[in-house]
């Protein structure tokens, strides 16, 4: 079956290999769906495989990667019953960073089916690239890329060993406590205790740096006048609705209902600006996936606000530059049948305004960070943290008196105050499914009110879930 399956692995969908000095290269490939279910593999088309350096299919790294794409092997349960397997992203990542693992053992000459955990992955595979010694640029990793890497060796170890490959592979493991309250727990303050590896690489307490009024203003003027209305309307979609770039991209031509009379908002007593329209997306959301739906995943539906103003500009884009756009598109088609076909699939709201595709993810990514920008590492994901500082803060002004209280009183009253914002607002809109993630604002709002605060929840913002 894996010389089938290798062979079924004719076309190269996606590589990142990482070349080390000593011209090493280990690829991560994905096969063309097509050939690969005609070959007899179609349960396996959609996952990755791993190539070595000969070049040749490895074939035990691509075995585990189907354990694992399958849901018949996982670090949790250990095949002891079947769990929902990881999404597509999920395992090419998995993929990436176990190829990263097996360049460095083939390098480094290390017995995989012989090495331990403290001696070869902790002691020398996790510190030469916490030093930089394994590392592109030879600069030292970030915590989380370490992590994510090392954590992925073990996995593959263990699989190893479960397979009977190898003795079993033991790692030393310490007990924690996590906050796991969501906006619908009752018993958020009682958290969860998991297990994490011994000796992980410990992640620098992130401080959120937000660009100010005029820097914000000025970075999307600059996005608007290089890459036009459409390009600087998606930015501005990210920054107003805390919607991932995925989603954006993802959003359909009706998600927002077509017409305005139908249109849930919150409040229509409220001032103009206060009002909010209530949308649905589940198209490239992040979490399990339901399957696909023009070449887009179908993930967790979640039900998110956006502002009055927005939907209003979204729906005369929709009306007028959308359609000269979709006008483009058609244009080029070569018959009738062709025409209807293009007509079909043009599902997605946001349009190439000079060839009428669709945008994709990558191109609001480009548009962002390709002009000057307030400050180095300003992306489309700290505009979903610029949206929830926002919205904390713009929350928490309503509520008077509390610089006036006593620092003591003043300090408890907001930071329960900043919660419950946090889980009934922040948490359901960003998607967030575990509150340890969001508690980064809880220590941005401490910072602005200069007061400490969450000092029970640090500890839960340096473990990966």
């Amino acid at each position: 079956m894996n010389l089938g399956l290798a062979q079924a692995f004719t076309v190269k969908k996606y590589s990142e290999s990482w070349k080390s000095k000593m011209g090493y290269s280990y690829s991560v490939y994905r096969s063309d769906p097509a050939k690969t279910t005609a070959a007899g593999f179609g349960k396996v088309a959609h996952l990755p495989c791993i190539f070595d350096s000969r070049p040749g299919y490895h074939r035990l790294a691509s075995r585990y990667l189907i354990d694992r794409g399958l849901g018949t092997w996982d670090p949790v349960t250990r095949a002891r019953s079947k769990r929902k397997p990881p999404g597509e992203q999920s395992m090419l990542n998995y993929a990436h960073w176990l190829a990263n693992f097996l360049e460095w053992a083939e390098i480094r000459q290390v017995d995989l089916l012989r090495c331990e955990y403290v001696l070869h992955v902790h002691g020398r595979y996790q510190s030469e690239m916490l030093l930089g010694t394994w590392s592109r640029d030879g600069e030292p990793l970030s915590a989380q890329t370490i992590n994510l890497r090392v954590q992925q060796a073990c996995d593959y170890l263990t699989w190893l060993g479960d397979k009977g490959y190898r003795s079993s592979f033991d790692i030393p493991i310490v007990e924690r406590t996590i906050k796991i309250g969501s906006a619908t727990s009752s018993t958020a303050h009682e958290g969860r205790q998991v297990s994490a590896r011994k000796g992980k690489v410990r992640r620098n307490k992130k401080r959120l740096r937000m660009p100010t009024d005029e820097q914000l203003r000025a970075w999307l003027d600059r996005v608007y006048a290089q890459y036009g209305k459409t390009q600087g309307l998606r930015c501005e979609t990210v920054l107003l609705s805390a919607m991932r770039r995925e989603e954006v991209a993802c959003l359909r031509v009706d998600t927002l209902p077509e017409d305005p009379r139908s249109w849930h908002i919150n409040n229509l007593d409220a001032p103009y600006k206060e009002q909010r329209v209530l949308i649905d997306i589940k198209f490239g959301t992040k979490g399990e996936s339901y399957g696909k739906n023009h070449g887009d995943k179908i993930g967790p539906e979640r039900s998110i606000w956006i502002p009055l103003e927005l939907a209003e500009r979204l729906h005369s884009y929709r009306l007028n530059e959308r359609v000269k756009a979709l006008r483009i598109h058609i244009s080029k088609a070569k018959s009738l049948v062709d025409k209807r076909k293009r007509i079909a699939e043009c599902v997605h709201l946001f349009l190439h305004e000079e060839t009428g595709k669709r945008l994709t993810a990558r191109s609001l990514y480009d548009a962002w960070t390709g002009v000057e920008l307030p400050f180095a590492g300003w992306s489309p994901h700290l505009g979903r943290d610029w949206w929830a500082c926002s919205v904390l803060l713009r929350e928490l002004k309503r509520h008077e008196r509390i610089s006036s209280l006593m620092p003591d009183v003043s300090a408890a009253l907001l930071e329960s105050s900043a919660m419950s914002i946090i889980r009934l607002q922040i948490q359901p809109q960003l998607g967030h499914a575990h509150e340890s993630t969001s508690m980064i604002y809880l220590g941005w709002v401490g910072d602005m009110f200069g007061t400490s605060l969450a000092i029970q929840y640090e500890e839960s913002l340096d473990e990966d879930e």
